[in-house]
C-alpha cells in the first residue's frame, strides 16, 4: 500500500458511493482529507464514520459554482494546505431515451459532470503551477467514457454517456496542455459500482422484483448484469489508487470493459477497410 502520509486530499461528491471510498483508502495510507458533499448531514455521517482512520473534514460545496469552488480552495490552502491530490468525483446520473430527456435534465447533468470538472481544474491547477509545486487531478469518468456497455444499454443512460465520454476529451486535451508542468492527469473508468443508492434499488427488488417503478428502471436482464458485474466503492478506490501509483492515465476497473473497448475498436478499423483507408 503506497503511503499518503502528509499529503492533503480533496475528493468532490466525498460522503458516498466511489466518493466515500477514496476517502477510506486516501485515510488508510496517512492522507488529510477534505470531502465535499451537498447535503450536511450525510457528509457529517461519513466524517464521524471515517474520522477514526485519520483526519478527515466535510465542506458543503456546489461544484457547479465557480465561486463557491474558488473559495473551497482558499479554505483548504489556508485550513490544511496545498492540496496533492484533487479526486473531482462530484457527479449526477440520469435515466431516459435521448428523445424524451428533457434539456433540463440535460443541463444538470452535463453542468454536475463536466463543467464542474472544468471550473475545478481551472480553480485547481493554476494554484500549483504558480508555487511550482506537484499535483494531481483524478477525474471520476465511467466505462461510458470508452463505450456504450452493450449489455446493459437498455438503462437509457444516454445522456449521462454524452458527459462522459466529453470528460474523457477533455481529461486527454489536459493532460497534453499540462505536459511541462508538475501537474499530473488520470481518468477513473469504473463499470457498475454498488453505491448506497443502488445498493437500497436492488434490496427493494429482492424484496419485490416486480415493482413496477424499479423495474422499469432496471429491466430483469440488467438486474442480472448488473449484479453480476458490480464492485464496492472500496475495491472501486483500490483500483483507482493503484492505478495512480503506477502513474496511469486511463484507470478502468473490471476486466469486461476490455471487450467492449476491442468491439468497439474492431467496428472503427472495419469502417476504415470499407471506405478504402486501410
Amino acid at each position: 500500500m503506497e503511503s499518503f502520509g502528509g499529503k492533503i486530499v480533496l475528493v468532490t461528491g466525498g460522503a458516498q458511493g466511489i466518493g466515500k471510498g477514496l476517502a477510506r483508502a486516501c485515510l488508510k495510507r496517512g492522507a488529510s482529507v477534505v470531502i465535499t458533499n451537498l447535503d450536511p448531514e450525510v457528509a457529517a455521517a461519513t466524517v464521524a464514520e471515517l474520522s477514526e482512520l485519520g483526519p478527515i473534514r466535510a465542506v458543503r460545496c456546489d461544484a457547479t459554482d465557480r465561486e463557491a469552488v474558488d473559495a473551497l480552495f482558499d479554505d483548504i490552502w489556508t485550513t490544511e494546505g496545498p492540496v496533492d491530490v484533487a479526486f473531482c468525483n462530484a457527479g449526477a446520473g440520469g435515466m431516459g431515451q435521448i428523445l424524451e430527456t428533457p434539456m433540463e435534465d440535460v443541463h444538470h447533468q452535463f453542468s454536475t459532470n463536466l463543467y464542474s470538472a472544468i471550473q475545478l481544474a481551472q480553480s485547481y491547477i493554476p494554484r500549483l503551477i504558480g508555487a511550482d509545486r506537484a499535483g494531481h487531478v483524478m477525474f471520476t469518468g465511467s466505462e461510458n467514457s470508452l463505450v456504450l456497455p452493450p449489455a446493459n444499454a437498455d438503462l437509457a443512460m444516454g445522456i449521462y454517456g454524452g458527459t462522459k465520454h466529453a470528460l474523457l476529451a477533455v481529461a486527454e486535451w489536459l493532460r497534453y496542455e499540462l505536459r511541462d508542468t508538475r501537474v499530473t492527469v488520470s481518468l477513473l473508468m469504473p463499470g457498475p459500482v454498488l453505491t448506497e443508492r443502488l445498493a437500497a434499488t436492488f434490496e427493494a427488488l429482492a424484496i419485490d422484483p416486480d415493482n413496477p417503478d424499479i423495474r422499469s428502471r432496471f429491466p430483469a436482464h440488467v438486474e442480472a448484469v448488473l449484479r453480476e458485474r458490480f464492485i464496492s466503492p472500496e475495491k472501486c478506490a483500490e483500483v483507482a489508487l493503484q492505478g495512480l501509483a503506477k502513474g496511469l492515465f486511463f484507470i478502468p476497473t473490471q476486466a469486461y470493459i476490455r471487450d467492449d473497448v476491442d468491439a468497439r475498436y474492431r467496428e472503427i478499423c472495419a469502417a476504415f477497410d470499407a471506405l478504402g483507408l486501410s
